[in-house]
Protein backbone atom coordinates (compact mmCIF):
# COMPACT_ATOMS: atom_id res chain seq x y z
CA UNK A 1 0.00 0.00 0.00
CA UNK A 2 2.93 2.15 -0.07
CA UNK A 3 2.69 2.77 -3.59
CA UNK A 4 -0.85 4.05 -3.22
CA UNK A 5 0.55 6.15 -0.32
CA UNK A 6 3.68 7.63 -2.60
CA UNK A 7 0.45 8.45 -5.55
CA UNK A 8 -2.03 10.59 -2.68
CA UNK A 9 0.66 12.44 -1.60
CA UNK A 10 1.71 13.34 -4.97
CA UNK A 11 -1.24 14.37 -6.27
CA UNK A 12 -1.33 16.39 -3.32
CA UNK A 13 1.93 18.23 -4.30
CA UNK A 14 0.73 18.54 -7.84
CA UNK A 15 -2.64 20.53 -6.46
CA UNK A 16 -0.95 22.29 -4.03
CA UNK A 17 1.91 23.58 -7.16
CA UNK A 18 -1.64 23.99 -9.41
CA UNK A 19 -2.90 26.68 -6.03
CA UNK A 20 0.33 28.64 -6.58
CA UNK A 21 0.47 28.77 -10.30
CA UNK A 22 -3.68 29.74 -10.41
CA UNK A 23 -2.57 32.62 -7.00
CA UNK A 24 -0.10 33.67 -9.00
CA UNK A 25 -1.79 34.10 -12.38
CA UNK A 26 -5.15 35.74 -10.23
CA UNK A 27 -1.99 38.40 -8.83
CA UNK A 28 -0.69 39.05 -12.32
CA UNK A 29 -4.43 40.27 -13.83
CA UNK A 30 -5.00 42.05 -10.49
CA UNK A 31 -1.35 43.95 -10.68
CA UNK A 32 -2.57 44.94 -14.57
CA UNK A 33 -6.22 46.39 -13.80
CA UNK A 34 -4.39 47.81 -10.78
CA UNK A 35 -1.81 49.84 -13.52
CA UNK A 36 -4.99 50.35 -15.73
CA UNK A 37 -6.84 51.93 -13.18
CA UNK A 38 -2.98 53.84 -12.24
CA UNK A 39 -3.05 54.92 -15.51
CA UNK A 40 -6.31 56.46 -15.87
CA UNK A 41 -5.93 58.08 -12.94
CA UNK A 42 -3.07 59.91 -13.48
CA UNK A 43 -4.73 61.18 -17.14
CA UNK A 44 -7.77 61.91 -15.77
CA UNK A 45 -5.36 64.10 -13.28
CA UNK A 46 -3.95 65.96 -16.06
CA UNK A 47 -6.35 65.52 -18.70
CA UNK A 48 -9.54 66.76 -17.03
CA UNK A 49 -7.96 68.51 -13.82
CA UNK A 50 -4.50 70.21 -14.51
CA UNK A 51 -5.65 71.18 -17.88
CA UNK A 52 -8.60 72.39 -17.26
CA UNK A 53 -6.95 74.75 -14.72
CA UNK A 54 -5.18 76.43 -17.26
CA UNK A 55 -8.20 76.80 -19.22
CA UNK A 56 -9.94 78.48 -16.36
CA UNK A 57 -6.59 80.60 -15.77
CA UNK A 58 -6.78 81.89 -19.02
CA UNK A 59 -10.56 82.26 -19.29
CA UNK A 60 -10.09 84.04 -15.89
CA UNK A 61 -7.32 86.02 -17.81
CA UNK A 62 -9.62 87.00 -20.63
CA UNK A 63 -12.48 88.16 -19.43
CA UNK A 64 -10.13 90.70 -16.86
CA UNK A 65 -8.25 91.97 -19.54
CA UNK A 66 -11.69 92.21 -21.22
CA UNK A 67 -13.64 94.65 -18.68
CA UNK A 68 -10.24 96.57 -18.27
CA UNK A 69 -10.50 97.44 -21.46
CA UNK A 70 -14.58 98.32 -21.80
CA UNK A 71 -13.67 100.10 -18.08
CA UNK A 72 -10.44 102.19 -19.75
CA UNK A 73 -12.40 103.16 -22.75
CA UNK A 74 -15.42 103.98 -20.31
CA UNK A 75 -13.97 106.40 -18.33
CA UNK A 76 -11.82 108.03 -21.41
CA UNK A 77 -14.79 108.31 -23.31
CA UNK A 78 -12.68 106.87 -26.12
CA UNK A 79 -14.25 103.77 -28.08
CA UNK A 80 -12.18 103.73 -31.04
CA UNK A 81 -10.89 100.04 -31.38
CA UNK A 82 -13.06 98.46 -28.48
CA UNK A 83 -14.40 96.45 -30.90
CA UNK A 84 -11.86 95.16 -32.19
CA UNK A 85 -10.28 94.29 -29.17
CA UNK A 86 -13.23 92.93 -27.66
CA UNK A 87 -13.43 90.74 -30.47
CA UNK A 88 -9.76 89.23 -30.00
CA UNK A 89 -10.90 88.16 -26.07
CA UNK A 90 -14.25 86.74 -27.81
CA UNK A 91 -12.22 84.32 -30.11
CA UNK A 92 -9.58 83.55 -27.40
CA UNK A 93 -12.92 82.50 -25.10
CA UNK A 94 -14.34 80.87 -27.68
CA UNK A 95 -11.40 78.62 -28.25
CA UNK A 96 -11.13 77.69 -24.58
CA UNK A 97 -15.09 76.40 -23.76
CA UNK A 98 -15.01 74.45 -26.92
CA UNK A 99 -10.83 72.77 -25.49
CA UNK A 100 -13.16 72.77 -21.22
CA UNK A 101 -16.16 70.92 -23.04
CA UNK A 102 -14.31 68.27 -24.33
CA UNK A 103 -12.86 67.13 -21.03
CA UNK A 104 -14.75 65.10 -18.58
CA UNK A 105 -16.96 67.57 -16.58
CA UNK A 106 -18.37 66.33 -13.34
CA UNK A 107 -22.38 66.82 -12.67
CA UNK A 108 -21.63 69.74 -10.74
CA UNK A 109 -19.03 71.11 -13.20
CA UNK A 110 -21.48 70.76 -16.12
CA UNK A 111 -23.70 72.65 -14.31
CA UNK A 112 -21.26 75.53 -13.38
CA UNK A 113 -19.99 75.49 -16.75
CA UNK A 114 -23.13 76.03 -18.74
CA UNK A 115 -24.27 78.69 -16.03
CA UNK A 116 -20.77 80.37 -17.16
CA UNK A 117 -21.41 79.84 -21.08
CA UNK A 118 -24.97 81.49 -20.26
CA UNK A 119 -22.98 84.30 -18.40
CA UNK A 120 -20.72 84.94 -21.55
CA UNK A 121 -23.26 84.95 -24.17
CA UNK A 122 -25.08 87.58 -22.33
CA UNK A 123 -22.14 89.64 -21.90
CA UNK A 124 -21.51 89.73 -25.72
CA UNK A 125 -25.34 90.87 -26.20
CA UNK A 126 -24.27 93.47 -23.56
CA UNK A 127 -20.99 94.38 -25.39
CA UNK A 128 -22.92 94.78 -28.66
CA UNK A 129 -25.60 97.06 -26.66
CA UNK A 130 -23.00 99.22 -25.03
CA UNK A 131 -20.96 99.67 -28.45
CA UNK A 132 -24.31 100.89 -29.74
CA UNK A 133 -24.61 103.37 -27.39
CA UNK A 134 -20.94 103.94 -25.14
CA UNK A 135 -22.61 106.95 -23.58
CA UNK A 136 -25.55 104.51 -21.88
CA UNK A 137 -24.89 103.68 -18.58
CA UNK A 138 -26.90 101.05 -17.92
CA UNK A 139 -25.18 98.23 -20.42
CA UNK A 140 -22.35 99.26 -18.59
CA UNK A 141 -23.55 98.73 -15.42
CA UNK A 142 -25.29 95.11 -16.43
CA UNK A 143 -22.24 94.21 -18.05
CA UNK A 144 -20.77 94.91 -14.68
CA UNK A 145 -22.92 92.89 -13.16
CA UNK A 146 -22.14 90.20 -15.73
CA UNK A 147 -18.29 90.35 -15.10
CA UNK A 148 -19.08 89.52 -11.41
CA UNK A 149 -21.12 86.67 -12.46
CA UNK A 150 -18.75 85.06 -14.84
CA UNK A 151 -15.67 85.68 -12.42
CA UNK A 152 -17.87 83.58 -9.49
CA UNK A 153 -18.55 80.55 -12.20
CA UNK A 154 -14.72 80.60 -12.46
CA UNK A 155 -13.99 80.10 -9.28
CA UNK A 156 -16.69 77.60 -8.46
CA UNK A 157 -15.18 76.03 -11.44
CA UNK A 158 -11.52 76.01 -9.81
CA UNK A 159 -12.89 74.80 -6.41
CA UNK A 160 -14.41 71.89 -7.96
CA UNK A 161 -10.49 70.75 -9.76
CA UNK A 162 -8.95 70.57 -6.14
CA UNK A 163 -11.79 68.64 -4.84
CA UNK A 164 -11.88 66.46 -8.00
CA UNK A 165 -8.01 66.07 -7.97
CA UNK A 166 -7.90 65.26 -4.20
CA UNK A 167 -10.33 62.35 -5.19
CA UNK A 168 -8.52 61.12 -7.49
CA UNK A 169 -5.25 61.12 -4.99
CA UNK A 170 -7.13 59.45 -2.82
CA UNK A 171 -8.18 57.01 -4.94
CA UNK A 172 -4.64 56.42 -5.96
CA UNK A 173 -3.64 55.91 -2.73
CA UNK A 174 -6.40 53.40 -2.09
CA UNK A 175 -5.00 51.68 -5.01
CA UNK A 176 -1.64 51.54 -4.12
CA UNK A 177 -2.62 50.38 -0.42
CA UNK A 178 -4.83 47.48 -2.00
CA UNK A 179 -1.70 46.24 -4.36
CA UNK A 180 0.50 45.89 -1.42
CA UNK A 181 -2.20 43.91 0.37
CA UNK A 182 -2.77 41.91 -1.97
CA UNK A 183 0.80 41.17 -2.29
CA UNK A 184 1.30 40.77 1.31
CA UNK A 185 -1.44 37.96 1.45
CA UNK A 186 0.34 36.70 -1.71
CA UNK A 187 3.73 36.26 0.09
CA UNK A 188 2.21 34.60 2.99
CA UNK A 189 -0.19 31.90 1.14
CA UNK A 190 2.72 30.70 -1.11
CA UNK A 191 5.07 30.31 2.16
CA UNK A 192 2.42 28.22 3.55
CA UNK A 193 1.68 26.20 0.63
CA UNK A 194 5.82 25.86 -0.27
CA UNK A 195 6.10 24.47 3.67
CA UNK A 196 3.61 22.17 2.73
CA UNK A 197 4.79 20.99 -0.08
CA UNK A 198 8.39 20.51 1.69
CA UNK A 199 6.35 18.93 4.45
CA UNK A 200 5.05 16.01 1.76
CA UNK A 201 8.24 15.27 -0.20
CA UNK A 202 9.45 14.65 3.25
CA UNK A 203 6.80 12.30 4.02
CA UNK A 204 6.85 10.71 0.59
CA UNK A 205 10.40 10.27 1.26
CA UNK A 206 9.91 8.75 4.88
CA UNK A 207 7.52 5.70 3.32
CA UNK A 208 9.86 4.66 0.41
CA UNK A 209 11.73 1.30 1.42
CA UNK A 210 14.75 0.95 2.58
CA UNK A 211 17.55 -0.65 -0.18
CA UNK A 212 18.46 -4.03 1.84
CA UNK A 213 21.67 -4.15 3.13
CA UNK A 214 24.37 -6.52 1.03
CA UNK A 215 25.94 -9.11 3.87
CA UNK A 216 29.59 -8.17 4.05
CA UNK A 217 31.64 -10.64 2.66
CA UNK A 218 33.85 -12.42 4.98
Amino acid sequence: MKWAYSIKQKTKAALLLAVVMVLVIAKNMMDSRHVSQLGDSFSSVYEDRLLVESYIFQLSGHLYQKKMTVDNCSSQGNTSGLREKISIHNAAITTLLHAYAKTKLTPAEAQCFEKFKQNMAAIKQLELSYLAAPSGGLAKRQMDAQYSLAAGNLEQLSGIQVSEGKALSDQTKRIIAGSALLTQFELGVLICLGLMIIAIVLASKSMMPKKPQMPSLN
